[in-house]
């Protein structure tokens, strides 16, 4: 059976965090299909990598995860490399450029299929239509180009249930890149873990490239799924600080208080995102457990004082100027 090699284009030149999208891949194919990681924040020259697998004639699949930047800037000529090296083999990109820029991707010449939003589903199912010849045109969340030219995007899956999805491999990505290699020193500790606790966003922002991409719907795991997941790191590897990188982490004050009860014995600190109108609803109580519990940082998206530049920027939600001033000082 045809092997999977999944690519991380480089997004950062140091404090190299846990490549969490393609690792949700990973896990998507684990026990089904053999896979492969190359990091390109780790590699120097990450096609070097990327072709010492090729060569050996196992994978024939190259996922690569794709946000505008740094990413697009490595997964442009690797790609490119790609088609023109090992021309048999079948390209997939996913994430925020390809999703939302899809025609030029899919009418560069060096990617076959693109990702539409979530590939948990979409990328194993595709893989294996690929591999037994089978239609996939009724896969969701796929976008490809017919033999004719003519661009296709599938239905879009409804979110799936972020418990029902196996945890991330994070052992097997140790016998390629070590873990603790992952963890970087911060403001908030020696060994800090980049975790992604859940998918989407409920609001429609009108500048945001998550709002084409989750249409407005938000999806997370458990409050006891993420400590677990992260206790398990924490006495393996030593991390010792949680950088969330969910586009909006306090979306429930259910789960946050849940998680916080959870957390707090374990005396590690964190940081998340944020929206004022939603957390300008949280309780007194919850704020003073949320610090208790470590939460040292909380990036809020205020955008600006203005009501009338927030009524263009179409928000959403209900945050206003005098809202914004009067919770900065609720927090002191």
């Amino acid at each position: 059976m045809n092997k999977v090699l999944l690519f991380n284009p480089k997004s950062a030149v140091a404090k190299h965090r846990v490549p969490n999208s393609i690792m949700n891949i990973a896990a998507s194919i684990d026990g089904q299909y053999g896979w492969a990681i190359v990091d390109g924040n780790r590699e120097n020259d990450p096609f070097s990598k990327i072709s010492a697998y090729l060569e050996t004639g196992l994978y024939k699949y190259v996922g690569i995860t794709v946000m505008p930047g740094p990413q697009l800037k490595q997964a442009v000529p690797v790609s490119k490399k790609i088609r023109e090296t090992f021309p048999e083999v079948t390209i997939i990109w996913g994430g925020y450029f390809p999703t939302n820029h899809y025609k030029v991707v899919l009418n560069s010449g060096y990617v076959d299929f693109v990702i539409n939003g979530p590939g948990d589903h979409a990328f194993p199912k595709l893989v294996d239509a690929l591999e037994k010849n089978e239609p996939y045109e009724f896969i969701q969340n796929l976008i490809y180009k017919t033999q004719d030219g003519k661009i296709v995007k599938t239905t879009k899956q409804e979110l799936i249930e972020q418990d029902t999805l196996p945890a991330l491999p994070y052992d097997a990505l140790h016998t390629m890149y070590p873990m603790q290699q992952y963890l970087g020193k911060t403001f908030l500790g020696n060994k800090t873990l980049a975790y992604h606790s859940s998918i989407g966003c409920p609001f429609t922002c009108s500048f945001c490239a998550v709002v084409p991409t989750y249409e407005a719907r938000w999806k997370a795991k458990s409050a006891e799924t993420i400590y677990r997941d992260i206790k398990y790191i924490k006495d393996k590897w030593g991390a010792d600080a949680i950088e969330f990188h969910d586009n909006n982490f306090f979306v429930s004050e259910k789960r946050v208080v849940a998680f916080a009860k959870l957390i707090k014995p374990e005396k590690m600190k964190w940081w998340g995102m944020a929206r004022i109108d939603t957390m300008a609803k949280f309780s007194d109580e919850t704020l003073t457990l949320i610090r208790e519990a470590g939460c040292r940082i909380i990036f809020f998206g205020a955008e600006s004082g203005n009501n009338k530049v927030l009524k263009q920027l179409d928000k959403g939600g209900t945050q206003t100027g005098d809202q914004i001033i009067w919770f900065a000082e609720r927090l002191k």
